[in-house]
């Protein structure tokens, strides 16, 4: 704030201090030497502070930038409010009767919509950085506390029906239910992260609501009389109104919105327990038609609350399960690579060693024991092929798409897997796009896992895996032309193998989704899975009609540990707990109970 501003707003608060405790002192009783109204205090004086009130407001607008619209319309409010004033004191009061509605009741009314206009504006800005489940809370703690307030507080009825019964008097008890019921709001969107400023701001609205009901009250028992404490609301509003706006240049209140915990569902079980007892109320001794309908909304925007709750449980559920199983993904390939790195660094070089010891006595024994070396050559044949199964289990054990691209990893992981036979492979690349290391590892993983599965049990000849990244996720698909699904059930060997289930589970914790069918025209076997990208949403499966999806069954698949053969990814639809040919896809996020799925004449000094 530039220092010629700073100073302005320093001198101008301290003189609308001083001038407002002169003005609350003469409202205590007996400090007046006759009590009453009298122009000297309760208008000028009062009117001096307001004038102080706006002009502070004015100036926090030109101070910053921030929230300028919201606290402008404060601002605008606050001079309509006292034009209102100023019109009554100069021409309405000396008429009699006192026409209504009046212009000084437009300044009034004005001042009340600008007012809750501007806290409207303010609070959208910061619910736009907050979940939708903490805006219906605040909107059923407002209406809550708005329908317990018009059914409870005497001057906060709205008067319905009767023949004296205007819109005027109407407006003026619900234009103080707004201020409450959005003052209630604003606190509880916001809660322990509220600033000085909006707690001050939520305070004077509050504070009119107060001073307003008692003023009706004392207006309908023809009671009020000016210059009395009851004018002392009035005047802490508006000082408050003036400290939300200083407070707001000094301090920014907490983004910070915790989720968590049970402290989540205080306010909401609290406002439907409110809610409940005013309607129990109501059916025993009757309920106000506003009241009524406060309560109703209320009462729908907590079903409403509900659902959405459920909504983002599931929601955190999957990012834990997703940011799990990225550190578990991480976790996995550190152990891999300690693994590799002793096995390279230990037993290879060790067996190297034994393998070069072998050779030299082998050498020795063919001149001295020729009978012998045969006995040696067949324990160096031994020992080669000991150190060519753990050269391949290095080759398993890394993970080359850590530094390359997918496609490239999985045609070298290809090769690998084939080395041995006469299957003729491909790996085709269609989408491009960049993927995170832990999508890659992921995708990796449970390709390599399905070719090694077409290697050793489908008898294939041609195996055919396509990949294509894309801003959502890649999508792979490994084909083999092997015996298919029907001929490789009856050839389950009984072994216990989670390798399937590893694919599956793997998938499914990355957010995605995986599924074996039929490969095309029937035959061979077609594995297909997505895994999606950090943030983006689980693409569906094109060829998975709604009826498919809609029959999904939650434990389709067996989880790991549970006793699956290698060729469980052919088994038939019909063998419960595995992978079947028409299996249907599985996706994070399924539902989980599917089965298998009220004339206000008087002096206001406002």
């Amino acid at each position: 704030m530039p220092h010629p501003t700073t100073s302005l707003v320093r001198a101008t608060t301290w003189l609308m201090l001083a001038l407002g405790a002169v003005y609350a002192i003469t409202l205590v009783p007996g400090v007046r030497p006759t009590p009453g109204y009298r122009a000297g205090l309760d208008w000028w004086l009062n009117m001096a502070v307001d004038g102080l009130v706006i002009l502070v407001v004015l100036l926090r607008v030109l101070a910053d930038r921030t929230d300028r619209a919201a606290w402008l319309l404060m601002a605008l409010g606050l001079v309509a409010a006292f034009a209102g004033s100023t019109t009554y004191f100069a021409y309405y009061q000396h008429l009699d009767p006192i026409p209504s509605p009046s212009w000084a009741d437009a300044g009034w009314l004005v001042f009340y919509t600008l007012l809750a206009m501007g806290l409207v504006l303010r609070l959208r800005t910061r619910a736009r950085s907050m979940p939708s489940s903490l805006s219906l809370d605040g909107l059923i703690a407002g209406l809550t506390a708005a329908a317990l307030a018009e059914n409870y507080v005497e001057g906060a009825a709205v008067p319905l029906g009767g023949d004296d019964v205007t819109p005027l008097t109407a407006a003026y008890p619900l234009a103080d239910l707004i201020l409450l019921a959005l003052a209630v709001a604003a606190l509880a969107m916001l809660g322990t992260g509220a600033g000085w400023s909006w707690w001050l701001l939520c305070a004077s609205f509050v504070t009119f609501f107060v001073t307003d009901t008692i003023y009706a009250g004392l207006v309908a028992d023809d009671a009020y009389v000016g210059g009395e404490p009851v004018d002392l609301g009035w005047l802490l509003a508006r000082l408050l109104l003036a400290g939300a706006a200083l407070a707001s240049l000094r301090a920014r209140e907490s983004q910070t919105v915790d989720l968590e915990g049970v402290t989540v569902l205080v306010l909401p079980g609290v406002c439907g327990l409110a809610v409940l007892g005013l309607l129990f109320h109501g059916s025993v001794s009757g309920l106000s038609p506003v009241a009524a309908v406060l309560a109703l909304v209320a009462g729908v925007l907590m079903v409403g609350r509900t659902a959405l709750t459920f909504r983002e449980l599931r929601v955190l559920t999957e990012a834990r399960q997703r940011a799990l199983s990225e550190r578990l993904v991480e976790a996995q390939d550190d152990e891999r690579a300690r693994i590799a790195a002793d096995v390279h660094d230990d037993s290879v070089q060790a067996l190297a060693a034994v393998d070069l010891r072998l050779g030299a006595l082998r050498n020795r024994l063919r001149a001295r024991a020729p009978e012998e070396a045969a006995g040696v050559e067949t324990v160096m044949d031994a020992v080669h092929g000991a150190s060519v199964r753990l050269r391949s289990l290095l080759f398993e054990l890394e993970t080359p798409v850590l530094d390359a691209s997918l496609t490239d990893g999985l045609r070298d992981a290809a090769a690998q897997v084939f080395e041995d036979g006469d299957v003729a492979w491909s790996v085709e690349e269609r989408g491009r796009a960049p993927l995170p290391q832990q999508v890659r590892v992921s995708a990796y993983r449970i390709a390599r896992e399905a070719m090694v599965n077409a290697r050793k049990h489908a008898r294939a000849r041609h195996v055919t895996v396509t990949v294509d990244a894309t801003g959502r996720g890649v999508e792979v698909h490994v084909v083999d032309d092997g015996r298919g699904v029907d001929a490789t059930a009856s050839a389950r060997s009984g072994r216990r193998h989670s390798g399937v289930v590893a694919m599956r589970d793997r998938a499914l914790a990355s957010g995605g989704w995986w599924r074996s069918r039929p490969g095309p025209g029937g035959v061979g076997t077609a594995v297909s899975f997505f895994l999606p990208l950090p943030g983006a949403g689980v693409a569906g499966d094109p060829s998975a009609g709604p009826g498919l999806r809609a029959e999904q069954a939650a434990d389709e698949v067996g989880r790991a540990g549970h006793a699956h053969d290698e060729v469980a990814l052919h088994a038939p639809a019909q063998q419960h707990g595995e992978v079947a040919g028409e299996g249907p896809l599985e996706q994070v996020g399924g539902s989980p109970g599917r089965q298998h799925t009220r004339p206000r004449r008087r002096v206001r000094l406002r």
